[in-house]
C-alpha cells in the first residue's frame, strides 16, 4: 500500500519538475525574443562560468595526479634507501 503511494508521489514530483522545466524553457524563449541582447549577455556569462568550472576541475585533477606521482616517487626513494642501508649493514655485520 505504502509502496504504491510512494511510487505515485515520485511520479507526480517528476512530472511537476518536468513541467516547471518546460515552462522555464518557454519563458526563456519569450524573454530571448523580447530582449535579445540581454539574453545573449546572459548566455555568455553562463558559458564563461561553465568554461571556468571545467578549467578549474581539470587543473585540480592535474595537480592531484602530480602530487600522487610525487608521493609514489618519494615512497620508492625511501624503499631504495632502506634497501641500501640493509646492504651496508649486512656487510658490516
Amino acid at each position: 500500500m505504502f509502496g504504491y503511494i510512494q511510487e505515485v508521489l515520485i511520479m507526480t514530483t517528476a512530472f511537476a519538475i518536468r513541467t516547471l522545466i518546460e515552462i522555464a524553457a518557454v519563458l526563456f524563449v519569450i524573454f530571448g525574443v523580447l530582449h535579445e541582447q540581454k539574453f545573449i549577455d546572459f548566455e555568455d556569462k553562463v558559458i564563461r562560468f561553465i568554461a571556468k568550472r571545467i578549467y578549474l576541475r581539470k587543473r585540480k585533477k592535474a595537480i592531484a595526479r602530480k602530487r600522487a606521482a610525487q608521493q609514489v616517487r618519494r615512497q620508492r626513494e625511501r624503499e631504495l634507501e632502506t634497501q641500501r642501508r640493509a646492504k651496508i649493514y649486512r656487510y658490516v655485520a
